[in-house]
């Protein structure tokens, strides 16, 4: 008995998994669609997506039989990488102007998804430089500047060890905002003053950027349902960044002093 899909379900399930791919690698809903439409018409085919936050669905029609076929796919989880998002774009317009196969999209999407991220040292020692240059914006001192990078840096290695042990993300990020709040309260304990630059800078490199502005995009791009779930989930994560801070503060005993 042949069990191998047929054209059509390649396509639908090819289709769904670079749509799937996008999301958990940071893109908004509007450059998914537009990109595996623009993948989906090249092959001959219609191409129809419904969002919400844990899943897609997608409708895949043959343009010429009308043949349609549908099927959900979770999506992962949510992260950023951007370089593959960039390179799902190159190849959409790829497959328009050189009408690539199947089968060779599908090789040129395992190669994208094995693109490298950054160095992780690297990129937290430019994360924590930034965070100690917020705190120099702020009005902070240059020893400021010490304590927002040093917050920064050692928060980062946190929340990287709870993420490493599969901690839900959000208790992740509480973890981190504690520690990054902690490291400046200690400094605080040894005398050294002042430090409320430092302690306003030390959290920022958590604010959840990119679901902060998908979930707006999705919302002018009239995807409501997927634009109103990662506006919750970026407030959620801002709720725990503030328990975090706040659990902090109670534990140093810092609140009459500031």
């Amino acid at each position: 008995m042949d069990t191998k899909p047929s054209k059509l379900g390649q396509v639908t399930e090819l289709l769904a998994e670079i749509a799937t791919l996008l999301m958990s690698s940071g893109s908004n809903t509007r450059r998914v669609s537009r990109n595996v439409t623009r993948i989906a018409n090249a092959l001959g085919y219609d191409f129809d997506i419904f969002y919400s936050y844990s899943a897609v669905v997608v409708t895949v029609k043959e343009t010429k039989s009308g043949e349609k076929e549908t099927i959900v796919r979770a999506i992962p989880g949510y992260g950023t990488h951007f370089s593959i998002v960039s390179a799902i774009s190159i190849l959409s317009w790829q497959v328009a102007e050189q009408k690539l196969s199947v089968e060779k999209i599908k090789e040129e999407l395992e190669r994208i998804k094995k693109k490298p991220r950054y160095n992780k040292y690297v990129m937290f020692f430019f994360v924590a430089l930034a965070g100690g240059s917020l705190a120099r914006i702020f009005g902070g001192t240059y020893i400021e500047f010490v304590i927002a990078f040093l917050a920064t840096l050692i928060g980062l290695f946190g929340r990287s060890f709870f993420q490493e042990k599969k901690f839900n993300p959000f208790i992740s990020w509480l973890f981190a905002a504690f520690i990054s709040v902690s490291v400046v309260n200690v400094f605080r304990l040894f005398g050294v003053s002042p430090i409320n630059s430092g302690l306003a800078a030390c959290v920022l490199w958590l604010i959840p950027g990119v679901p902060l502005i998908n979930g707006f995009i999705d919302l002018l791009s009239g995807h409501v349902v997927s634009g109103m779930a990662k506006l919750t989930s970026a407030a959620v994560f801002i709720f725990m960044i503030a328990l975090g801070f706040f659990l902090s503060l109670i534990v140093f005993g810092y609140g009459s002093t500031l």
